[in-house]
């Protein structure tokens, strides 16, 4: 996976009937429309599984086409490091998505990715817009498939053969977001680790909540985990960026403590050494941050942590970064956070070792306990 560095140029966000409409979307998208024509660039529209995204991508894709632009329109909903996975293979110049992230259900949104240097904005466009029918009668003819391309991306990435081959259970709750189907597609059939995956049908409205782990109780993953004696539960952002991580009793690992476990372990098992950017530990957690316990950690692990609010400091590259509300950064694969990534690497952690997540959770409170 590519670590070209495309940041998130802009971003709006807005409540459903109040400020987010269809002409405030197209107006948004006219501006960058008009940008691309004259630098005869490239435009990927892609959609996260809120209400209305894919028609709104629709629309905006016919807007950007009518102004000489040469589009391209996601096929599914699309988790957003699978965006920049395209972005890095050079498909298109830019992409506009049409999501909240990981908002609640009523805000809707726009997104925009592209180089620092291009120019683009999401400021509105101010000229009359012509009109349009809505919801768009006839389907988009240059559609693309991201999900592919960016499951085959993961599948490099790490090694799930050493997850298959060992008889492991894994929940996933993909909260109704653009991952849904995900892990069990990279798992497949043959092998003897299975993952199941609950909250993967599409629900434009996310229960009435927000598909952040973090903003939820996650009740019914929490209670499969520790009912069923798994091995760990993931919970994965609506979309895609960040993920909660259950521990086999069923409890949610705080940030701090799960950005240590993974950092441990893409040291010892990918060899990769340098800065781990951590939020500080929550007051409920049972680790402690003394001075002589990270530097203890730092040394056995060949890892400098630095802790930190919710910056993940991509610009400088740090081999894990962690934020409170679970956005994960691994600089190695890439510069988006990517939760899916993430919680595939937990569960290559898993079963490496010999008494899974449990094992190294006991080890590492042991370490930093009071």
């Amino acid at each position: 996976m590519s670590v070209y560095r495309r940041p998130l140029l802009q971003a709006w966000e807005a409540a459903y009937t109040a400020e987010l409409t269809l002409d405030q979307l197209r107006r948004r998208a006219a501006t960058v429309g008009a940008v691309l024509a004259s630098q005869r660039a490239r435009c990927l529209i892609a959609f996260d599984t809120r209400f209305l995204a894919n028609l709104f991508a629709q629309t905006l894709a016919y807007d950007l086409l009518a102004q000489g632009v040469e589009v391209m329109l996601a096929n599914a909903p699309a988790p957003l490091p699978a965006i920049h996975h395209a972005l890095d293979q050079r498909i298109a110049d830019c992409a506009l998505y049409v999501s909240a992230r990981n908002r609640p259900y009523y805000i809707g949104g726009l997104l925009l990715v592209a180089d620092d240097q291009s120019g683009l904005s999401l400021d509105p466009a101010r000229d009359p817009l012509p009109p349009v029918v809505f919801p768009p009668t006839k389907p988009f003819k240059e559609t693309i498939d991201l999900r592919s391309p960016y499951l085959d991306a993961l599948r490099h990435a790490l090694d799930l053969d050493a997850i298959r081959r060992l008889p492991l259970t894994f929940f996933v709750d993909a909260m109704a977001g653009t991952t849904a189907g995900m892990v069990t597609a990279l798992f497949g059939e043959g092998g003897q680790a299975r993952a199941i995956e609950i909250n993967r049908d599409p629900d434009p409205l996310f229960a009435r909540g927000a598909p952040q782990p973090f903003e939820s109780p996650l009740n019914r993953l929490r209670k499969l985990v520790r009912e069923s004696d798994s091995h760990l539960g993931v919970a994965l952002a609506g979309d895609g960026t960040a993920l909660a991580v259950v521990d086999p009793s069923g409890e949610v690992l705080d940030p701090f403590e799960a950005s240590l476990l993974l950092a441990a372990h893409v040291a010892q098992y990918h060899r990769q050494r340098g800065l781990v950017i951590a939020p500080p530990p929550s007051p409920h957690s049972s680790l402690r941050t003394q001075p002589k316990q990270l530097a203890a950690w730092q040394e056995a692990n060949g890892m400098k942590i630095e802790l930190a609010g919710d910056s993940l400091h991509g610009e400088r590259q740090p081999v894990v970064a962690m934020t409170t509300a679970g956005e994960t950064l691994l600089s190695r694969w890439s510069t988006c956070p990517d939760g899916l990534l993430a919680g595939l690497l937990f569960c290559e952690a898993a079963a490496r070792s010999n008494g899974g997540l449990r094992a190294l959770c006991a080890t590492l409170r042991s370490q930093f306990s009071a």
